[in-house]
This record gives structure tokens, C-alpha cells and sequence, in this order.
């Protein structure tokens, strides 16, 4: 176990594997100030949490850097619309634990036929939760696993999903979560990408609660798309 799963705390190296990347581009995006670290006399540390927080948050105003470039020149994710089939939507997830939805969700993809097998899903889900949770507040969860990486989707998608009542997903407001947003990325670019979808468009207003109280899949596709909609041309917030 290295120093990194023990105490929470990555070097230059650690990050530049964690993210992707090379040394010289974190140390740069450091110095900018474009990702969170505390420089000790001559060398940087990242606090994981801090990082992961900073991959949670809409990176669409992230600074001109090469993360930037490399996110621009990435091929163009369709709209979340086109990644959620029906098959991909449970408005009624049954579990009342955190680990119970993160199986139902293993097993959606994995009878969508968009994952190998739910096990090594599942396994990696919870790893990621048992890291930093997923929970970005306001009912919300994006949970995703612990890396994206060629083998554990087959294909780009998203999975939405809903728990009526809740769960208790470490959220930094303290409420339960009831909304899930299911990244399925093959590798971290294109999970950097559906993140930023996923935050864009839950700027928009009234679209928690919309997604929240569709009544069925086909009501929740088209306020999917009519947010969408919105954000093309530029109405309500988040613009």
C-alpha cells in the first residue's frame, strides 16, 4: 500500500498517474493555481480530496492550460441524451444502503450489456466511494469507478437513477442522496467530459427537481432534452 492510499496525500508523480498526465503538466497546472496544492520548500502535495473535489466541479471555465488543450481536442461527447437508453434509467431503485445501490447499479449496466461483469464494477464502485464520495450535494450522486479505463464499459454512457426515499451517500450538505448519474467512460478524458455535462445541466433551473419528479422514463427524457434545449440556446442559468 503506498503513501497515497494511507494518508490521502499524492506527490507530483502520484497525481500525474492519477489524472493521466505528466509530471511537468501538474506542476505547471500548480503553479497556475489550476488544480489544489501546498508547495513544502521545494516539492508540491495534493490532498486527494481536495482533487477530487476540484474533478467534481464544472471544468467547462477551467484555465487556458494543457489539461485545457487536452480536453478541447478530445473527440466531442454527444448530449446526455443520447447516452441515456431506457435501459440505461430506473426511476425506483430498491436498496436502502449505499453499497446496495452501487450493486443495482452494477447490474443495470451489466444487463444493458455495456460493462464486462458486474462484479469488477461493483468492486470498483465501491472502492471509489470508500475513497471520497461521490455525493455532490442537493440529492445528488455521480458515482463512478475508481478508474476510467479501457475494459470496464464497452461503450460511452451514462446510467440515471432515482431512490425515492434516499440514501446516506456522505454528501457535504448531509442529505440523502435520491439522484444518480452513473458515469460510463473508457478512459478519463471522456469522464472529465461527462462530468462537466452532467454539472452543466444540472444548473439549469428547476432541473433537480424536474428529474426528481418525472413519473415516468419517457416524461423524464423529454425534460432531459428540454434542458438541453435550454442550455443550446442559452435561457435559464448556467449558461
Amino acid at each position: 500500500m503506498n503513501n497515497m492510499e494511507t494518508s490521502g496525500v499524492m506527490t507530483t508523480k502520484e497525481l500525474a498517474a492519477y489524472m493521466k498526465l505528466n509530471e511537468k503538466t501538474i506542476l505547471k497546472m500548480a503553479q497556475n493555481g489550476a488544480v489544489p496544492g501546498v508547495k513544502i520548500g521545494s516539492q508540491w502535495r495534493f490532498h486527494l480530496s481536495a482533487i477530487e473535489k476540484y474533478l467534481q466541479k464544472d471544468i467547462r471555465r477551467a484555465p487556458r492550460d494543457e489539461m485545457d488543450i487536452i480536453l478541447q481536442a478530445a473527440q466531442e461527447i454527444v448530449p446526455l441524451s443520447r447516452l441515456i437508453k431506457p435501459e440505461l434509467i430506473n426511476l425506483n431503485l430498491k436498496s436502502i444502503t449505499r453499497d446496495g445501490i452501487l450493486l443495482e447499479l452494477a447490474e443495470m449496466a451489466e444487463e444493458a450489456g455495456i460493462t464486462a461483469g458486474k462484479k469488477a464494477l461493483y468492486r470498483q464502485l465501491v472502492e471509489r466511494e470508500n475513497m471520497l464520495s461521490t455525493a455532490v450535494g442537493r440529492g445528488v450522486a455521480i458515482p463512478h469507478p475508481r478508474e476510467a479505463r479501457p475494459g470496464v464499459f464497452k461503450s460511452v454512457n451514462m446510467i440515471l437513477a432515482r431512490a425515492e426515499k434516499g440514501v446516506d451517500f456522505g454528501a457535504p450538505d448531509g442529505e440523502k442522496a435520491r439522484l444518480f448519474f452513473m458515469t460510463c467512460a473508457p478512459n478519463t478524458v471522456v469522464h472529465l467530459k461527462l462530468l462537466s455535462k452532467v454539472a452543466s445541466l444540472l444548473q439549469g433551473e428547476g432541473a433537480i427537481e424536474g428529474l426528481l419528479g418525472a413519473s415516468s422514463k419517457d416524461e423524464l427524457m423529454r425534460f432531459l432534452l428540454e434542458l438541453e434545449r435550454k442550455k443550446i440556446l442559452g435561457e435559464g442559468s448556467g449558461k
